[in-house]
């Protein structure tokens, strides 16, 4: 059997044209939800929040969070909520450190603590220990972060500091049948990374 792969435009109506935004897949209500994002052009960020239905895009909501980019959403398949942190407001010196759900109806600010302000960030579900996982990012002003943090839905945790060195702009993924969490590349102020790695946490026992 031959697999034949083929793009194929769906749409060319829907959000505004942008970059810098931010979408995940809600397995529990079947949609692509998408929020904010950057127009070059025109210098404008965006606080619209939007849903891919396989062949429309609605706009469902346009109160939330404020107007970003260079944040990151998940999906917690535990608690069926999309989950977004931080970003840049404004502009790339007034990074933001809020963390919001969206239920599939409404957007609701859940804290603003934990993870200093940031951007280019990456999170991921882990889907075993039904948490979020959050690592790195930059303050735009003088830091690039390498720390891990964890949401557990109503906390922020910070479990490590060490690991990669500090970057912006890399990916994660959760491994599921692994049980791990892989990361690639980013970049360190001007130097282009391109090593991988993987977390895994492990049970020991109490002391």
């Amino acid at each position: 059997m031959i697999e034949v792969w083929l793009w194929t435009q769906k749409q060319d109506i829907g959000p505004s044209p942008r970059g810098w935004q931010t979408m995940v897949y809600d397995s529990e209500g079947k949609k692509t939800l998408l929020f904010g994002g950057y127009d070059l052009d025109v210098n404008k960020r965006f606080n619209d929040t939007w849903e891919w239905d396989g062949k429309y895009w609605t706009q469902v909501a346009d109160t939330g969070p404020s107007p970003r980019a260079a944040h990151d959403m998940v999906f917690d398949s535990e608690k069926k909520r999309t989950v977004l942190f931080g970003g840049t407001e404004t502009d790339e010196n007034n990074p933001l450190n809020d963390t919001w759900e969206w239920d599939g109806t409404e957007w609701t600010q859940v804290a603003d603590t934990g993870p200093s302000p940031r951007g280019h960030h990456d999170m991921v579900f882990d889907s075993e220990k039904k948490r979020t996982v959050l690592f790195g990012g930059a303050d735009f002003v003088s830091q690039i972060f390498n720390d891990t943090w964890e949401w557990d839905g109503k906390f922020w945790t910070q479990r490590q500091d060490i690991g990669p060195s500090p970057r912006a702009i890399h990916s994660m993924a959760y491994d599921s049948q692994r049980q791990s969490v892989v990361l690639f590349g980013g970049f360190d102020n001007s130097i282009s990374l391109a090593d991988t790695w993987e977390l895994n946490v492990e049970t020991s026992p109490e002391l």
